[in-house]
């Protein structure tokens, strides 16, 4: 469903549905306009998806807020293997929330944050986290002012990532 205009109201009707969706493997909502308050409603529902082997959720406008809600959803989705959620500002807040959420999601292969307005303080909690992530081979975390700390932290982390095949920190 990306790419269709979806707001908050129309997040919060399909949250319903999605909770019963139980076998689902990709669930993508890129490019609409969920806001934080469709997130939260579709976090609840989101936790239910075991399955669930990719999130894509980029360009939403969910903010900090929404971000920190889901955060708690995307710590349940062990299967999970890319997420993508970049586009969204949900600045270093939303950062430390989901670098917390993701530290124990060993299958997760593909992480796109960019675009998010993570700060130095955002960089250094993905530091803490990614260099748990052993599978990730993927990890776009380009603009996102993190300065020469958050790269400087974010250095050793990545450097311990043998299976990272592509870097786009630009």
């Amino acid at each position: 469903i990306c790419d269709n205009n979806i707001g908050n109201e129309e997040a919060i009707a399909l949250a319903p549905a999605v909770k019963e969706l139980k076998s689902l493997t990709l669930l993508d909502i890129r490019d609409n306009n969920i806001g934080s308050k469709g997130a939260i409603a579709l976090a609840p529902a989101m936790k239910r998806l075991k399955s669930l082997t990719v999130l894509a959720i980029k360009n939403n406008n969910i903010g900090s807020e929404g971000v920190i809600v889901l955060a708690s959803a995307i710590k349940e989705l062990q299967s999970l293997t890319k997420l993508d959620i970049g586009d969204n500002n949900f600045g270093r807040e939303g950062a430390i929330a989901l670098a917390s959420a993701i530290i124990d999601l060993k299958s997760l292969t593909v992480l796109g944050i960019d675009n998010n307005n993570i700060e130095t303080e955002g960089a250094i909690a993905f530091a803490e986290a990614i260099k748990e992530l052993k599978s990730l081979a993927i990890f776009y975390i380009y603009a996102n002012n993190i300065g020469s700390e958050g790269a400087i932290a974010l250095a050793p982390s990545i450097e311990e990532l043998k299976s990272l095949t592509l870097l786009d920190i630009s």
